[in-house]
């Protein structure tokens, strides 16, 4: 007889990683986290107190994906490549934006401390660094409101798929209007016109 199979913590939250990569939280029970792992139910109960907690690892994993993809260099702008990535996230991982954005009330804790993340990353914006602590949070705000949106429609079907360099040109479009005005606020008279680079950079 071969040896039985021992699972970690870790294997069970990966199982439930690629679970929920599938089909969300719709169908997260401990039979079918332990299809995934091709085992019986033991090491779920073992490893988890409860169903929540095992919940609460996955979301956690779902805002290092999306990070991750925000994080990306689509282009030389910071401000850019987060409201592309955070697009592209939800395109590519419909039911992770589902369950991280749009449908896990018990996020708003982690959305809380990924906005934080996102503020701190505009410091590397050569552009937005110029801008004033009111007028940096300001563009933030705006830019999560109108990525959250077309995300949103995207992952529910609502608006059609878009290619990395869509999403860079929709960005741009909209990421320059939201700078000029911030600029505008602050007094700050500066050139913004020019696309940036890697934005017209074939797929």
């Amino acid at each position: 007889m071969p040896p039985k199979t021992i699972f970690n913590r870790e294997d069970v939250i990966n199982a439930a990683f690629e679970l929920a990569k599938k089909s969300g939280f719709r169908d997260f029970t401990a039979r079918r986290i332990a299809e995934e792992l091709s085992s019986s139910t033991a090491p779920v109960y073992s490893c988890f107190n409860s169903m929540d907690e095992l919940r609460e690892e996955v979301l956690i994993n779902a805002e290092k994906v999306a990070l991750e993809y925000m994080m990306k260099t689509y282009t030389s702008s910071v401000f850019l490549n987060m409201g592309t990535g955070f697009v592209l996230f939800a395109q590519e991982n419909r039911e992770l934006f589902r369950i991280l954005i749009l449908e896990s009330p018990e996020t708003r804790e982690l959305l809380t401390d990924f906005m934080k993340s996102l503020y701190s990353e505009l410091y590397r914006d050569e552009l937005i660094s110029q801008l004033p602590e009111k007028q940096k949070k300001e563009v933030l705000r705006r830019m999560a409101v109108f990525s959250h949106g077309l995300a949103s429609l995207i992952c529910v079907g609502f608006h059609q798929d878009v290619s990395k360099n869509e999403a860079i040109s929709i960005m741009y479009n909209m990421g320059k209007d939201i700078i000029d005005i911030a600029f505008m606020k602050a007094g700050i008279k500066k050139d913004i016109t020019a696309e940036p680079e890697g934005s017209a950079d074939k797929e």
